[in-house]
């Protein structure tokens, strides 16, 4: 689940030029970001077209949760206070649905730098369901260590005190359901994928909906926080392996008590490749057991080939199957 340095310093600076972006704009509700020299771009030919229309702060500056995270993370070296997430529109008719886009990186940084499987700031995933007519949420959540995590001198994985990256997703869902007039989005339509650490995210916001992670603050929290479908892609922390539980022969079968199950968790679709080395594919294996065990429409797409982190990126593996498979299952269940 560690990023690689490359992958960490590229994160570092787009966290950096985040964070500096939003020190000179503290309105709220959203406005229309930054100029146009600003937006997410090239990357490659695929995505050099895509940038995103509008940047949203997740927290009325001065809140507390906001307040709460800035001094937890005050020691931090390249913390990413201030959560925002970027609103990419339809290129083609639009489904009327959206999906929010967690980034992986290990809850220590975000990868979503200039090498990104995903694109510089989600481009290329982005450019994948906007082509596809849905609207793209990337949810530049806070980090570092803002959910389960590897502590590489304990040897280790340790839980934040302040569930700080849960709380910005479960927030980001209830912000874009409360703009969706604006957005041009149906409320009812708005799904999570995750990759990753970003994967483990969309299974805790898919799961712990019952439990709003902060006080409310303004009438964005009356809106629900369920999300109407899930695609972790690749998820990560899993299993009882990540509460430290010992032998790991018992804990790599028994799910994270972090993972809250029930019947009324969303239709889920599990992305894996057989030969990840990094999250094993009994991850995602261990959930779609518990998740059909509840009645829950769950499907569990794995690919023989593809590794980790392999994004939305065609490298010629199995994997390059995933984002067709993933279209036709949003398509059973209309959405789009």
């Amino acid at each position: 689940m560690l990023p690689s340095a490359v992958t960490l310093l590229n994160a570092a600076l787009l966290l950096i030029s985040a964070c500096s972006a939003l020190a000179s704009d503290n309105q709220y509700p959203p406005r229309s970001p930054a100029p146009a020299s600003q937006p997410a771009g090239a990357h490659n030919a695929d995505s050099s077209a895509v940038s995103y229309r509008l940047e949203v702060p997740l927290w009325p500056e001065g809140s507390q949760v906001l307040l709460d995270g800035i001094n937890a993370l005050a020691h931090e070296k390249w913390a990413l206070t201030h959560p925002t997430y970027l609103v990419y529109s339809p290129t083609i008719n639009s489904s009327r649905s959206a999906i929010l886009v967690f980034p992986g990186g290990g809850y220590k940084a975000l990868a979503i730098g200039p090498n990104s499987t995903l694109g510089p700031q989600g481009a290329d995933v982005c450019k994948w369901l906007t082509d596809s007519g849905i609207t793209c949420i990337l949810v530049k959540y806070r980090v570092p260590n803002t959910g389960c995590n590897w502590n590489s001198e304990t040897r280790r994985h340790e839980q934040p005190e302040i569930p700080m990256a849960l709380q910005d997703a479960q927030r980001a869902i209830a912000l874009v359901r409360y703009n969706a007039g604006a957005y041009a989005i149906d409320p009812d339509k708005i799904g999570v994928m995750g990759f990753s650490a970003g994967g483990n995210l969309a299974v805790l916001a898919s799961t712990a909906f019952q439990h709003r992670t902060y006080e409310p603050i303004d009438a964005v929290d009356q809106m629900s926080i369920r999300p109407d479908f899930a695609i972790p892609v690749y998820p990560g922390h899993l299993t009882m392996e990540h509460k430290n539980k010992t032998p790991k022969s018992v804990a790599a079968g028994e799910l994270n008590t972090d993972i809250h199950i029930s019947s009324d968790v969303p239709p889920t679709l599990l992305i894996h490749a057989e030969d990840d080395a990094v999250d094993p594919a009994y991850y995602s294996r261990v959930y779609e057991e518990a998740l059909r065990k509840a009645g829950v429409n769950v499907e569990l797409k794995l690919y023989a080939t593809g590794g980790h982190a392999f994004g939305v990126k065609r490298q010629g593996t199995d994997t390059d199957r995933w984002t067709d498979d993933a279209l036709r299952w949003l398509d059973r269940l209309e959405m789009p």
